[in-house]
């Protein structure tokens, strides 16, 4: 059972960028972030009132799942959303795939403890980052020739601020929440999606126009379903579900394969092949995981 819940987060995580280049192919980068967090907050207002699940969160501790929506909904899903537009879901699942190197250097700042940098570590952050570079070079020479080509150089750069923002996101939790308060986790999701649909949609009415209904077809539909809600609310349960078996280190082993299901829905749907970079860089990001990942010898 284990297993299956898994590999269906690693599908409900790799198939989130497809869906998301398929979004901003017809709505604009923020509206397109706004349908996306609607869809799981209408999710959640379901299936928490199915339970009947306590949703009050006292104004005092309100900051905490603000903070945190912050970093693991609003600012990522924003700035995935305007920097899928000029690149391709490949990328970004290869750059959602550095998020373990990012939460490790966060936390052995922040956290101290287990989190701390050895020379083994060190190593792998190192080739990580080689590995990013690798990807990046291309478009980087790409920018420095043509105009034309500083738009896509953006938009890696606005999907390596989506993987900061959800690496420093996942260690603020633990610091603020998991360690330091009595709320409720249906409360705190609640309230998560609540405020990052209430500032989204603040921020599309006053940044870009109103998409007509037209636009709304049954592609564009599906896919904000898919990435609203099984690509981040469900996957949000079978995260929870799957670190009660297995604990979060073994569940971070998933995000080895959120990158090759997003390569592969790419050549899938888009007919589009893996350039040589994405593919060395994607190995040296998978190496540089493994040597952060695997556990320290005790004495």
């Amino acid at each position: 059972m284990s297993y299956f819940l898994a590999f269906c987060l690693a599908l409900c995580w790799g198939t989130a960028f497809l869906a998301s280049k398929n979004i901003v192919d017809v709505l604009p980068p923020y509206w397109g972030a706004f349908a996306r967090v609607l869809a799981g907050l209408l999710f959640f207002a379901i299936f928490f009132g199915v339970r009947r699940a306590p949703l009050k969160c006292p104004a005092r501790e309100l900051w905490r799942p603000w903070t945190i929506s912050a970093l693991l909904i609003l600012l990522p899903f924003a700035a995935l959303s305007w920097g899928i537009q000029h690149t391709v879901p490949t990328i970004a699942g290869i750059f959602n795939g550095t998020v373990p190197i990012w939460s490790f250097i966060a936390g052995a700042v922040l956290l101290k403890g287990v989190d701390r940098f050895t020379w083994r570590r060190a190593a792998g952050v190192i080739i990580g980052l080689a590995g990013l570079l690798i990807i990046m070079r291309p478009q980087w020479q790409a920018a420095l020739a043509a105009p034309a080509g500083q738009m896509a150089l953006w938009g890696y750069l606005a999907l390596l601020f989506m993987a900061l923002c959800y690496g420093v996101g996942n260690v603020i939790t633990k610091k603020i929440m998991v360690d330091n308060t009595t709320l409720n986790w249906e409360a705190n999701t609640f309230h998560q999606y609540l405020f990052a649909a209430v500032v989204l949609g603040f921020i599309s009415f006053w940044a870009e126009p109103v998409p007509a209904l037209s636009v709304f077809n049954t592609k564009l539909v599906l896919s904000i379903v898919s990435a609203g809600v099984f690509s981040s609310a469900i996957a949000f349960l079978l995260m929870v579900a799957l670190m009660k078996r297995w604990g979060a280190t073994r569940m971070a082993s998933v995000t080895y394969f959120s990158p090759i299901i997003a390569m592969g829905t790419d050549i899938l749907f888009r007919g589009r092949t893996p350039h040589g970079a994405e593919l060395a860089g994607m190995l040296l990001i998978f190496v540089s995981l493994w040597l952060i990942q695997k556990p320290l010898k005790t004495n």
